[in-house]
């Protein structure tokens, strides 16, 4: 569990720190961006610029609901906020790297599976 509770330390200044300036993996960003545009989730003439900028907006919303995401020996913070009546799901690393946004086509049942451990509101984890 001391792994875990480092996790839920860090993640205020994860947080803030993507608040701040999304960073994305070399070559990663155009390709999701593209993803999303192809999925419907984003206008197909958004930018980067829009997309990065949407998911710092998601990152603002006090009752935002904040995940560790598990997959194998990593974790990740897993952040879920609604716009337009659409629940989007912001995924990055520890060491605040970007892995994604996305809208979530059934949140209740896609955040309720194993990988995901729910932390907390954001306006409780950021006080």
């Amino acid at each position: 569990m001391h792994f875990e509770s480092d996790l839920s330390q860090a993640i205020p200044g994860l947080i803030q720190q993507l608040r701040n300036e999304v960073i994305w993996k070399p070559g990663a960003a155009s390709r999701h961006l593209l993803k999303r545009k192809l999925r419907g989730h984003l206008p197909i003439d958004a930018t980067l610029a829009n997309y990065n900028q949407l998911i710092t907006q998601l990152l603002e919303f006090k009752d935002a609901t904040i995940y560790v995401y598990y997959t194998g020996e990593s974790a990740y913070l897993a952040v879920a906020s609604t716009i337009n009546d659409k629940v989007w799901l912001v995924i990055a690393s520890f060491d605040g790297i970007m892995e994604t946004a996305f809208i979530v086509e059934n949140p209740d049942a896609y955040l309720q599976r194993e990988p995901f451990r729910f932390v907390g509101l954001m306006n409780e984890v950021m006080r």
